[in-house]
């Protein structure tokens, strides 16, 4: 069909899915007795008997497969070999999300310049209380000066000229320059684009790994979990540095929530208004790492970024109670009561 439509290049082929089974450590077999792929974790390996494959596996895989196959339900595993000849372990599950008592809700509040604020407030609705378990930033690495430096080699590798030549003196070693070409040039430029891309895929995993652990923790412990993102308007996310990363991480959070079994919402809040009585706040106090608001009604004072984290919270129960959802409107109403009472009760808690 590609030939026929005058295409020049050859289709891309899907990944291969082969099916698995392992060896627990304790001797035990789980899967497909049948599967041609089998990972002994034992002796911490992978290996296709038909193919004589054996592929060593790091210690770290091995003890995350184990913590995997001891889910409930159990996730089904297969392997892909993909076209660069990779193998890739994919685990696929779906547990079943609904809003319980008592309940965290993981908010995340993403920023066009900074990231991510991450948040976790467990709430006790039945005793009326409420906690503020988590809290942190999480930034992506800085590109600038990568990217400045790709800009250059990528300039002279097409146009080479002696200014550039001299710029670049000033920020590469002197056995690199002397055998810089334009060719040599194109590579380091490619080079430095595929570390930027590298490095903003470990931060979308650093980000989910958080979330996932404040997630099984809150289960392991009987609580419901729901996770609230306040995303950034597509248009005004168009075309900043952060663009494809808040991206990527939000489809990875969607992932996240069907296989942990966590309810997932989109919903919107402002860090500028007063947790407390919803008036409009005056910043009073600008740092590196925080700023800080006061309300001119009642006189609260909160940090931005952990205002915007609880009125999120606060918000989606608000808004449940005003359309009067029938299964949840009691469940609602207590957790306000708890986000209310807590707030009175620590009054500094946005602030610290």
């Amino acid at each position: 069909m590609r030939e026929e439509a005058g295409k020049r290049t050859m289709p891309k082929f899907p990944a291969a899915t082969l099916l698995m089974r392992f060896v627990m450590p304790d001797g035990s077999a789980r899967g497909d007795g049948r599967a041609p792929c089998v990972i002994d974790l034992r002796r911490l390996e992978l290996r296709i008997p038909s193919y004589n494959v054996r592929v060593p596996l790091r210690e770290s895989i091995c003890r995350a497969l184990v913590k995997e196959n001891e889910l409930d339900p159990r996730p089904e595993f297969v392997l892909q070999v993909t076209r660069r000849d990779f193998l890739r372990i994919v685990a696929r599950r779906e547990a079943q999300a609904a809003l319980a008592l008592p309940l965290r809700v993981v908010t995340l509040d993403e920023n066009s310049s900074y990231g991510f604020a991450l948040g976790a407030l467990d709430i006790d609705a039945y005793a009326a209380k409420a906690a503020l378990r988590h809290f942190e930033k999480l930034r992506p690495p800085n590109h600038g000066y990568r990217r400045w430096v790709a800009k250059l080699l990528q300039s002279y590798a097409d146009k080479p000229s002696g200014e550039v030549r001299q710029q670049l003196a000033e920020i590469l070693p002197e056995e690199v320059l002397e055998r810089l070409t334009t060719e040599r040039a194109r590579e380091l430029a490619e080079a430095a684009r595929v570390r930027e891309r590298r490095l903003n895929e470990a931060f979308v995993q650093r980000l989910a790994a958080e979330v996932r652990r404040l997630v099984r923790e809150a289960r392991q412990q009987g609580m419901g979990v729901l996770i609230l993102v306040d995303p950034i308007d597509l248009e005004l996310l168009r075309g900043t540095r952060l663009q494809g990363t808040l991206l990527r991480a939000r489809r990875s959070l969607g992932n996240l929530a069907r296989y942990e079994g966590a309810m997932l919402r989109l919903t919107r809040a402002s860090g500028k208004h007063c947790p407390r009585c919803g008036c409009k706040g005056e910043e009073v106090e600008h740092t590196k790492h925080s700023r800080i608001y006061e309300c001119p009604r009642c006189g609260l004072r909160w940090d931005r970024d952990k205002g915007a984290l609880y009125n999120l919270a606060y918000s989606y129960f608000a808004r449940m109670v005003k359309e009067e959802c029938d299964d949840y409107t009691a469940m609602a109403t207590r957790v306000l009561e708890a986000f209310r009472e807590w707030l009175e009760r620590h009054k500094n808690a946005l602030t610290r």
